[in-house]
């Protein structure tokens, strides 16, 4: 829950939306400025990466190609949103030093212009999953729009995370390699490329791992499947918990950023 210092912050950041959408469409533009296909360059390089493995592991899994590929696609799409922005969380403000120490800025313009990079790149990406409905012939149904709240809820928990995240890494800069191997232990311990089936249902592996419910609720739809409630309350349970804990570091932290930075 938003409170104080963090709420006025985050409300003003919203209504001043031009100014962290234009750089983060600007970073984009900067980052890929003599590329002739520009970011799709990501999109490419993933498309490759998946179908690579989905060669390898529908072999080693014995698993139906119509099955996995759609299942490792369109999860993959999602996690690289997900491990994205938890993996550049830690040195945002670092990166953005020279503005911070020059100016007065708002952090969560430099936090919601990170996550809107994010989701532009995203969108991109989203050509790889209507090129999967394509050559599976898969008819999107309306179960398939609850990816839309899902995928809303999902960012929100990221923010709310990354709001903690930024604070402790612009104080101690080993927080950055830290989350970058949990985020690489996340990538094997969650449903990603193994179906969930593989498992027992009362496995902690899944249980007690928050990117299990993050996928659930949006990759799920996305193939044609209702996502458990368990995975929606889970979610949300974890919004107002992430929350509440990073309203707390930001109402303490958030003025010692420009003598961390």
């Amino acid at each position: 829950m938003l409170k104080g210092s963090e709420q006025s912050d985050f409300i003003a950041a919203i209504f001043d939306r031009d100014v962290w959408m234009f750089h983060a469409y600007l970073d984009i533009r900067l980052r890929y400025r003599r590329s002739t296909i520009g970011p799709f360059w990501i999109t490419l390089s993933m498309a490759i990466f998946i179908t690579a493995l989905g060669v390898v592991y529908t072999k080693l899994f014995n698993v139906d190609t119509k099955e996995y590929l759609p299942f490792l696609a369109v999860g993959f799409v999602i996690w690289n949103l997900i491990s994205g922005l938890i993996c550049e969380f830690p040195n945002i403000f670092v990166e953005n030093g020279s503005y911070i120490k020059d100016t007065k800025i708002n952090p969560y313009i430099i936090l919601l212009r990170l996550v809107a990079r994010h989701i532009i790149i995203f969108l991109h990406n989203t050509i790889i999953i209507f090129g999967i409905y394509i050559y599976f012939g898969i008819v999107p149904s309306w179960s398939t729009l609850l990816a839309i709240p899902g995928l809303v809820l999902v960012v929100f928990n990221l923010l709310a995370l990354g709001v903690s995240i930024s604070l402790i890494g612009v104080r101690f800069r080993d927080v950055a390699p830290i989350i970058q191997n949990i985020v690489q232990v996340a990538f094997f311990i969650t449903p990603l490329t193994w179906l969930p089936r593989l498992l027992p249902e009362d496995s902690w592996i899944m249980l007690a791992n928050p990117f299990y419910y993050f996928l659930d609720i949006t990759r799920a739809p996305l193939l044609g499947i209702i996502p458990s409630t368990e995975s929606w309350v889970i979610t949300i349970v974890t919004l107002v918990v992430t929350s509440t804990f990073s309203s707390i570091i930001y109402k303490y932290q958030s003025r010692n950023i420009p003598y961390w930075v």
